[in-house]
């Protein structure tokens, strides 16, 4: 091959990579808005939960629960609802304690 259509064929690979890059970000980031809808969803109907304030966030694929609760149990529960919809990989507990305060 020559110089020249290395060179062409590189700069055609390296445009097509930059045109797909916004939309594979567009699918991972319905996908963390999917996942926080579903994790958040499961959280809710719990009803040994209620009361409790437990947020959901998810970010390239890694679930964060944020808020506070009245025990560790309560946190201890919101991580395993978590875990169990299907899809969750890494689960970040930040869930405070408010019993402590």
């Amino acid at each position: 091959m020559t110089k020249f259509f290395n060179m062409t064929f590189a700069a055609a690979f390296l445009s097509a990579s930059a045109l797909a890059a916004p939309a594979a970000f567009a699918q991972d980031k319905a996908a963390d808005q999917t996942e926080t809808a579903a994790v958040q969803s499961a959280i809710d109907q719990d009803l040994s939960l209620r009361g409790e304030t437990v947020t959901v966030q998810t970010i390239d694929g890694v679930v964060y629960l944020h808020g506070s609760v009245d025990s560790a149990a309560a946190a201890d529960r919101a991580e395993a609802i978590a875990r169990s919809v299907a899809s969750t990989g890494k689960i970040v507990d930040t869930l405070g304690d408010s019993s402590n305060s």
